[in-house]
């Protein structure tokens, strides 16, 4: 009896705490979502030695200063630093949304961080409401959490004449010859009225079409006077429309606003609008041009009261409202690890490039990022290393597809060619070349095809069609297989000759020759190949032509301007590449000195598609001290590089429709854990 109450109490500790924590308020049609988990983070470092540290220490002084203020612990912010705090965004047709969730602890010392005599707050049962001065931002509080929001309209919603008109806004231009303009594709709106008020927001005025050619307001034909607190009485009124959703909040529930805090926030808002404007004053009736700064405010105050009601509906949602939250979602669900300390989640890849590509209109929308989904990425830290792991979902088609291309390993000879203990870094790849030819048009079809439109998909399929006839995929994935490995073994400091030209007193040219000291990598490069004869007969095409000399097999690239020297060879397979005579003369003759790979370095090239690593420790000295910015600088370079353990990059095999790949950092031996070891890091940056 006692362990089933044992068990039950734990079972509704654990669902206490998880109803407590803040992503329930995230809405289920979030675009981003990014958290950060407090309980993780000072696992790695307790809060009295965060605010010991340099980074803590600059934090709370900065904070001191500018509030006027003493802090000493960031404790007195009044957040529950042991909860997940959030950041989320939300996309619409109208307006973006971007929005924050931190769980409070003290509500009390929090009110004391942001409060001041400019800065007043009101309060409803136990929620307290700021508005920023500006009006583009909301805080909203309680006793357990921190709400806030800024809100930005999109300009390309009141591009559309009809939503424009809907809510009374005007596409206004100034032009010589007129006081007030419009663009061709803009609607007039008969009525100019003062900055919408919610319940007017829904209600648009009878509009009709603007010819091109034509503008409006002219000085001696003008039916509009001045509007100033009212409306002109030849609005005509008709029924309500459903508004415009921004893809959250109800419009119609917009709550009444103050008149003089929104009217005053939007002349602040448009002055810096105003300000470029009168830097202009056209030759004309300066009368038409005052009217016309007089138009551009009244528009902008508008949006500016339109933007503020929609955050407050949204902000009032947050707190108040029931909707369907994030944790239903199961891309996002699927994408948590409970040992992460901060993670990222995106919807959609498609909704990405439409967000940041809206000048391409229609092409935004055109599906050029189809087939992929979400994306996520996920930070950790412990006593050996930094970690961060990404992953994309793939539509079902392009998962298949990519199977098949990454459905290679790298040649295991390229590991006889990388010693672990000199090289600076690596990087290596392998797929299947002949799948990759396969796949390539259906994957080009699926990325490129929706910018044609479905007229050209018979096109499409016979370009398809054209360019797998022409390429023997089997033929060309046997002289390129498609794996391969570049390794950087060091750094070399060389005397290279370069021509420049110098002028005498009559301004005559001359060629002169001249040596400077250059400091280049010494790097090896190679790729598998089964069928060679197509590289010999270029091979024999360059001797002929004197662009390439060749000694004992080694093949030399004459090239004059280069500032090194490419030697290139096949041998067992490989095409070899590199800059070091020395080392192509020891591959040749099987001298060359292999056995030398560490176990990390083998199973990082040998278990994954592709790899990356740099080791910093064998960089240490090797860059001269004049190409760093001198001695001290140098100095600190090195040191820096010294307390770096490995940096590496790695993809992960492909699991059911997710592609991942993980990027680590090691952390050297004599510090305790991976967040500690970053704060030393900047600290040592910072001195």
């Amino acid at each position: 009896m006692k362990k089933i109450l044992i068990a039950i109490s734990l079972f509704l500790s654990f669902n206490l705490a998880k109803a407590q924590d803040l992503v329930k308020k995230i809405p289920a049609n979030a675009f981003t979502v990014a958290t950060i988990k407090g309980d993780n983070v000072f696992k790695l470092m307790f809060v009295k030695d965060f605010n010991e540290s340099f980074v803590g220490k600059k934090l709370l002084t900065e904070t001191s200063k500018s509030l006027d203020k003493n802090f000493s612990s960031i404790e007195d912010f009044g957040i529950n630093l042991e909860k997940n705090m959030y950041y989320f965004n939300q996309l619409s047709d109208s307006i973006t949304y971007n929005c924050f969730l931190i769980p409070i602890k003290d509500a009390r010392k929090f009110e004391d961080l942001i409060e001041n005599k400019e800065k007043k707050f009101t309060q409803q049962g136990d929620i307290r409401t700021m508005v920023l001065p500006d009006s583009t931002s909301i805080i909203k509080w309680n006793n357990n959490m921190l709400y806030f929001v800024t809100g930005s309209i999109k300009g390309s919603f009141f591009a559309d004449s009809v939503k424009s008109a809907r809510y009374g806004i005007k596409d206004i231009r100034f032009q010589n010859d007129d006081a007030i303009a419009v663009d061709s594709t803009a609607v007039v709106v008969d009525s100019v009225a003062t900055v919408a008020y919610p319940e007017e927001i829904d209600q648009p005025t009878k509009v009709k079409p603007y010819k091109k050619g034509k503008t409006i307001a002219k000085k001696k034909k003008t039916t509009k006077k001045s509007t100033k607190g009212k409306t002109l009485k030849k609005s005509t009124t008709i029924k309500k429309k459903k508004p415009v959703t921004d893809g959250f909040i109800d419009e119609q529930t917009a709550p009444d606003m103050a008149d003089d805090v929104v009217r005053d926030s939007a002349m602040a808002y448009v002055s810096g609008d105003v300000a470029d404007a009168a830097n202009y004053n056209p030759a004309g009736d300066e009368k038409h041009y005052q009217e016309y700064q007089k138009e551009l405010i009244e528009q902008n105050a508008k949006k500016k009261r339109l933007a503020f009601t929609w955050m407050t509906v949204q902000s009032d949602q947050i707190f108040n409202g029931t909707y369907e939250s994030i944790e239903n979602n199961k891309s996002y669900t699927a994408s948590l690890d409970n040992k992460a300390i901060a993670e990222l989640w995106v919807s959609s890849l498609q909704d990405v490039y439409n967000s940041i590509a809206p000048e391409f209109g229609t092409y935004g929308k055109a599906g050029l990022m189809k087939g992929y989904g979400s994306l996520n990425a996920k930070l950790f830290m412990d006593n050996k290393s930094f970690r961060i792991s990404t992953g994309l979902e793939l539509a079902q088609e392009q998962a298949d597809a990519y199977k098949k291309i990454m459905n290679r390993k790298l040649n295991k000879k390229f590991l006889n060619y990388v010693n672990s203990e000199k090289a600076l870094g690596f990087m290596s790849y392998s797929i299947d070349t002949k799948a990759y030819l396969e796949e390539f048009p259906k994957l080009m079809k699926q990325t490129y095809g929706s910018f044609l439109g479905a007229k050209m998909d018979e096109e499409i399929d016979l370009g398809a069609d054209l360019l797998s006839l022409l390429l023997d995929e089997e033929a060309v994935s046997k002289v390129v297989k498609g794996d391969a490995l570049f390794v950087i073994n060091g750094l070399n400091t060389k005397d290279v000759t370069y021509t420049t030209y110098e002028y005498d007193d009559d301004y005559k040219q001359k060629e002169v020759t001249k040596t400077k000291k250059e400091t280049l990598p010494d790097f090896l490069f190679m790729f598998s190949s089964e069928d060679t004869r197509l590289i010999n007969k270029v091979i024999k095409y360059g001797i002929n032509k004197n662009f390439v000399s060749v000694n004992n097999n080694i093949y030399k690239i004459e090239e004059k301007k280069s500032p090194i020297d490419i030697y290139f060879m096949i041998k067992d397979g490989i095409v070899f590449f590199g800059n070091s005579l020395t080392e192509m003369q020891g591959i040749s003759n099987n001298q060359y000195s292999s056995n030398k790979l560490s176990k990390l370095h083998k199973d990082l090239l040998s278990k994954n598609n592709f790899s990356f690593l740099f080791n910093a420790k064998n960089l240490v000295g090797k860059v001269p001290d004049s190409e760093i910015g001198g001695e001290e600088t140098a100095k600190k370079f090195n040191s820096t590089l010294e307390k770096m353990g490995n940096v590496y990059m790695k993809s992960n095999p492909i699991k059911g429709r997710l592609i991942s790949a993980d990027i680590s950092a090691e952390i050297p031996n004599g510090h305790e854990n991976a967040l500690k070891y970053l704060f030393s890091l900047i600290e040592n940056a910072a001195k």
